[in-house]
């Protein structure tokens, strides 16, 4: 497809993408105000685990399937997203039990039993996840991308009607089971996706005995890039127990370190990521672009120096929006004022989310993931060792928690753009 089919593609993700967003933060600042900063705090608790358990199926499959099928000739393109769907099952049949049977002992690591309904609505999301990330790498590759599109529109809203509405119809619900509709709704919502994809995209199963030869090369280009989210995926949710925990070391009660949480992850964090609206856009048009012109120099250089020119652009700007904005954002969204001193001191995260969010793209376009992924360790362990320190500071708590990722993730952005320089030199001596 041609540079203007990108633009377009891009351009319809992007207001795709923003229409999703923007609901999903409605819902949360409704959801806050329903249910309270304590009722988010323990999902947040959860979200990290929730993500962490679908990490291994959503993060490196679609990556890995969207180049393979960018590269794969005519008569192939099916097999990538076969192979996909075979090792779909066979690792949920593992993660599904796994979870079911760690939860108790994850609440009791968390200190708050309270999460163990949104844990056992997790586990059936491994599985209806995991298709629909294989075949989104797929609808990619093809270049189809308005496909997954629209399905996550219907998520989206299938989720709002259903969180908000579960959520004022069951008043008499404990806090545990409170906690856990948004976790419902999001399994009801995805499935609900999922048929939507499947009944558009009739792949053929007769060739899937040939696609088992496919499992072990998408195995491999998806195994860096999965270890990576997973680092990432596990950054998070350690950070989820253990930012609570060091509140409570700098004198705030187990609840009230909860709801700072809650305010942190829940409230803030959606906002300050904004600008992935248009760079996971950007990236997914761009990566079987990328795989396609890996050995012209000359047209890789120019389409890197694009697709980091866009996002810093929008990096730059949101910062400066959600900057000038924060003090209506806690006071108008939220009714929390307190959060204004939190939009601000996230600012360089606005950028930094941005481009690392292109970076991590055009790394796994270019297949560079195993040497991203010796970075990714180094500088989560630097990460959680700075949240330890800086978050039980009584002068810092959250702004410390934020600093460590502002480091964190700076770091972490210079590591991937000295491999990506790198790796253009190297196609220089090469050529």
């Amino acid at each position: 497809m041609n540079a203007r089919g990108a633009k377009r593609q891009t351009l319809l993700l992007t207001v795709v993408n923003t229409f999703v967003r923007a609901l999903g933060l409605y819902m949360r600042v409704h959801l806050s105000r329903l249910l309270g900063a304590e009722i988010m705090g323990i999902a947040e608790l959860c979200a990290g685990v929730h993500l962490l358990a679908i990490t291994p199926l959503t993060s490196g499959l679609p990556l890995a399937i969207s180049r393979m099928t960018a590269k794969a000739e005519e008569e192939s393109r099916n097999m990538p997203l076969l192979a996909g769907i075979l090792l779909v099952r066979k690792v949920s049949l593992f993660l599904i039990p796994a979870l079911l049977l760690v939860s108790p002992l994850l609440a009791g690591l968390m200190r708050d039993q309270r999460v163990l309904p949104s844990l056992w609505m997790t586990a059936p999301c491994i599985l209806i996840l995991g298709y629909s990330a294989v075949y989104n790498g797929y609808c990619y590759g093809i270049e189809k991308s308005w496909i997954p599109s629209v399905s996550e529109l219907i998520e989206q809203v299938a989720r709002f009607a259903l969180s908000i509405g579960l959520v004022m119809l069951l008043t008499k619900l404990t806090t545990p089971w409170l906690a856990a509709v948004p976790v419902f709704a999001t399994m009801v919502a995805e499935i609900l996706g999922l048929f939507y994809v499947l009944w558009l995209i009739k792949v053929p199963t007769r060739d899937i005995s040939r696609a088992k030869e496919w499992q072990k090369p998408v195995f491999h280009l998806a195994a860096p890039t999965t270890l990576i989210r997973l680092i990432n995926t596990g950054l998070r949710s350690l950070t989820a127990i253990l930012v609570p925990l060091r509140l409570q070391a700098s004198g705030l009660a187990s609840a009230e370190a909860t709801a700072r949480l809650g305010m942190l992850n829940g409230m803030v964090m959606p906002i300050v990521l904004l600008p992935c609206i248009f760079t996971s856009a950007l990236s997914m048009v761009a990566l079987p672009r990328l795989a396609k012109a890996e050995q012209d120099r000359a047209a890789l250089k120019r389409m890197l120096l694009l697709c980091f020119g866009a996002a810093a652009w929008v990096g730059l700007v949101s910062w400066a929006v959600i900057h000038l904005l924060a003090s209506v954002l806690a006071n108008w969204a939220y009714r929390l004022p307190e959060l204004a001193e939190l939009f601000r001191f996230c600012g360089p995260l606005v950028l930094l989310s941005a481009l690392g969010h292109i970076a991590s793209g055009v790394i796994a376009a270019l297949g560079q993931q195993k040497r991203s992924m010796y970075g990714a360790l180094a500088t989560s362990a630097a990460t959680l060792v700075l949240t330890y320190g800086l978050t039980a500071l009584p002068s810092y708590r959250l702004l410390g928690a934020i600093l460590a990722q502002i480091l964190g993730q700076g770091t972490m952005l210079l590591w991937n753009l000295v491999i990506l320089w790198k790796g253009l030199h190297r196609r220089k001596d090469k050529s």
